[in-house]
């Protein structure tokens, strides 16, 4: 692996946290009245079809059934995770899954030593912890009184969580196996591709289909903004990263994206940062930095062997 490899994965995923940051003020701008899953299927269908020339031009359409399956098990996760974020959010707040999300990376760690066992991992908890920490702090800040996150809400996200944890090491399994030599735009496409469909077929039966009708051209606009920048862009970037960098310090970057929507309140809304916010972004860096540098460390151990 080559250091500049290991540069380009980590201004990738940077790159990533900045656009995911960037997506909840353009997500806001769509119509509520409008069924979220059908919202999200059609972002990440609309994501394929913009895709798929490049898909073409790197002659990668053709797909042996192994492929697919893997694929559509990948898709599968991607589904089952914005399908339980969606159904959560009806009975509990955005501040409690945010909450929740910070686990994930955690879980990625866990799945990651069964899935691609490493020595190094246990030199990434310290830092995970660290950056977990800030970004509750981050998020908590809004909470009020009697948030609480009921039972259904916890275990439907729960989850979800799982399945988005899982999502990146088993990328990374696959892509030693049945999806070998499958770069970040065939990886991209397929796996949205499924996860689209999956998504759109629970609309076909829960009924979500019929709010297509109150799409207006100003919700069209924001959602090819949405496919485009916020989830065709933010997953290239993710398998771009993935087998270069750890799948749990991929998916640690949600961390600092919690710190640019911080910041971006502080600069843009004209907040004066409170000491728990302040406290929060200090452990978030720290956190980042440190595995930053365990990162680091891996590839010098992995180039020196």
């Amino acid at each position: 692996m080559k250091t500049t490899g290991f540069a380009a994965a980590h201004v990738s995923m940077l790159l990533w946290a900045l656009l995911i940051a960037a997506s909840f003020s353009a997500a806001a701008q769509v119509s509520q009245a409008i069924d979220p899953i059908l919202l999200t299927g059609l972002r990440l269908l609309f994501c394929t079809l913009v895709f798929l020339p490049l898909l073409l031009r790197e002659g990668d359409a053709v797909m042996t059934a192994r492929g697919l399956l893997g694929h559509a098990v990948l898709g599968l996760l991607l589904a089952l995770y914005f399908g339980s974020l969606f159904e959560a959010l009806r009975y509990t707040s955005a501040v409690n899954t945010g909450t929740m999300f910070t686990l994930v990376p955690l879980m990625t760690l866990a799945f990651e030593a069964v899935l691609i066992p490493d020595s190094r991992l246990k030199q990434r908890i310290v830092p995970m912890l660290l950056a977990a920490a800030g970004a509750v702090l981050l998020i908590m800040k809004d909470t009020g009184p009697g948030e609480l996150p009921s039972p259904y809400a916890l275990t439907v996200y729960g989850i979800g969580c799982l399945a988005m944890a899982l999502y990146a090491p088993l990328s990374q399994r696959l892509k030693a196996n049945s999806l070998k030599g499958r770069g970040p735009v065939p990886m991209t496409f397929w796996n949205m591709l499924f996860g689209a469909l999956f998504l759109l077929v629970f609309c076909g039966f829960s009924g979500g289909w019929r709010s297509a009708s109150l799409l207006t051209l100003n919700d069209f606009y924001w959602l090819m903004y949405l496919a485009v920048f916020a989830t065709l862009a933010t997953f290239w970037l993710l398998h771009r990263a993935i087998g270069v960098i750890a799948p749990s310090s991929v998916i640690s970057y949600i961390y600092l994206s919690t710190l640019f929507i911080t910041l971006f309140h502080w600069l843009w809304g004209r907040q004066m940062p409170l000491p728990l916010e302040l406290a929060g972004a200090l452990l978030v860096g720290i956190g980042m930095f440190a595995l930053l540098i365990s990162s680091r460390r891996a590839v010098s151990a992995m180039v020196q062997s």
